[in-house]
């Protein structure tokens, strides 16, 4: 996204409540079929954020995040209890309430190949959902504001999600599942670390400071990379450049899947997806 903004005196909650537009989560409570009916119910994020593609809203994460999703819902021991989009994490949104999901009735594209350096997946979203979370303040990523990133210089990055970390494992007595928005400052680098897989397609490549507040960042898998650049005193412009992928703990290095590339080829799925079959 392509957005000035002229706040240059944001606190951490301020960041968090405006960037908050584009961060959207697919929320699961679910009990597993060898637990007691007396156990708390299990619970579950999974982090993404909007894109419009050819006119269609998607809930758009990781290709990976997507897949152990799907694979969730399928699973015969899981009895899903209910399923939400949480909305709830952008300024200026006008309900705390996540709106109920009929997620088996939706398809999933995806893909999550190691080889390629690809890894996203998208769930377009009725007209009667994208609605919805438009009232609460969320914001879809649109062609304009991708295309053109390569002739930005940037000047910082951060990454948005819901570290697992800060994710309530169970729902509490009035079945509501926590989670917490972490955002988190990373320095880009050109190369990958040594021994690091060649990919057909280049990866965004980042490192996270030493001064990490949380020991581990799984489940921000899916969650929006920005991009940002200063221009003047005040005014700061920024795009989602990203989605974080994967990680390497012990070198602190972030890869994303960028959005130049993803957008295309997420439009050339749901092309074929929507094609009606050939005889």
């Amino acid at each position: 996204m392509d957005q000035t903004d002229e706040n240059s005196e944001w606190g951490d909650s301020d960041a968090l409540e405006f960037f908050g537009r584009h961060l959207l989560a697919i929320c699961i409570t679910y009990r597993l079929a060898n637990t007691s009916k007396e156990d708390a119910l299990s619970f579950a994020a999974y982090n993404g954020t909007l894109i419009d593609i050819a006119g269609s809203v998607c809930f758009l994460t990781a290709g990976h995040v997507l897949a152990d999703l799907k694979q969730k819902i399928a699973d015969i021991r899981v009895e899903i209890v209910e399923v939400v989009l949480a909305d709830t994490f952008a300024k200026g949104r006008i309900s705390d309430k996540p709106v109920p999901f009929d997620i088996r009735s939706e398809p999933f594209l995806f893909v999550d190949d190691e080889e390629q350096g690809l890894d996203f997946g998208a769930i377009p979203l009725r007209p009667y959902y994208v609605n919805l979370l438009a009232k609460n303040g969320m914001v879809a990523l649109d062609e304009e504001r991708w295309i053109h990133q390569h002739r930005v210089d940037f000047d910082g990055y951060a990454m948005l999600g819901l570290p697992r970390e800060f994710t309530s494992p169970s729902v509490d007595t009035l079945g509501h599942g926590a989670v917490s928005p972490t955002m988190i400052w990373v320095s880009r680098r050109e190369t990958p670390p040594q021994g690091t897989r060649h990919t057909t397609y280049p990866r965004f490549i980042a490192e996270i400071g030493e001064s990490l507040s949380i020991t581990d960042i799984v489940g921000m898998s899916g969650g929006p990379i920005f991009g940002f650049r200063i221009d003047g005193e005040k005014a700061v412009r920024y795009w989602v450049v990203a989605l974080q992928s994967a990680w390497l703990p012990r070198q602190r290095i972030i890869f994303g899947c960028p959005l130049p590339t993803l957008a295309p080829l997420l439009k050339g799925l749901m092309a074929e997806a929507s094609s009606p079959e050939r005889p």
